[in-house]
């Protein structure tokens, strides 16, 4: 495949994603504005409904990313085809970005249940962010002697000439 249709494949699948995640935002401004979710509770008192349908969008908008992630992972690779598994070092920065999202969406639907251990829901995604982490970093560091060529011969004014060919003829 050329590379100009992995580009339009990646961008398609990119507008995709983002006409997703606007449509199941937007789904979550209008229920927090609704006037009688706030005051009503799910399944306790310290949880509102509209907190609860809100971590619930926010759990499909992460489910929808990562899957973008590992479905432009094909076309990521042969974009990047000068960085070995350019593909899962993207589905590794989908994660990452996935779990800081999570971070903050699901405060409000868990913080009021564990109200002496936010420490643990802190820990929970630490963990799982500096394991992708290491993984994105074990993926570049295991590219770098390629990376480096192709930035080399990207910055490098000339190739080398043929032999039996001076330089400049």
């Amino acid at each position: 495949m050329a590379k100009k249709e992995l580009f339009w494949t990646l961008l398609i699948k990119s507008v995709k994603t983002l006409v997703v995640l606007f449509t199941l935002f937007a789904i979550g401004f209008f229920v927090d504005s609704l006037p009688f979710a706030s005051p009503l509770p799910f399944i306790s008192f310290r949880l509102p409904v509209s907190v609860f349908l809100n971590a619930v969008v926010s759990l499909l908008a992460i489910i929808v990313f990562v899957k973008f992630g590992a479905e432009a992972a094909p076309a990521v690779d042969g974009l990047l085809d000068f960085v070995p598994k350019a593909g899962e070092l993207a589905g590794n920065v989908a994660k990452i970005l996935s779990l800081l999202f999570a971070y903050y969406a699901f405060q409000d639907a868990v913080f009021p249940f564990i109200a002496d251990f936010e420490w643990i829901y802190q820990s929970v995604f630490l963990g799982f962010t500096l394991f992708f982490l290491v993984r994105a970093g074990l993926l570049v560091y295991y590219a770098s002697e390629e990376i480096s060529k192709f930035l080399v011969g990207v910055l490098r004014p000339y190739k080398a000439a043929a032999p039996g060919e001076t330089k400049g003829s």
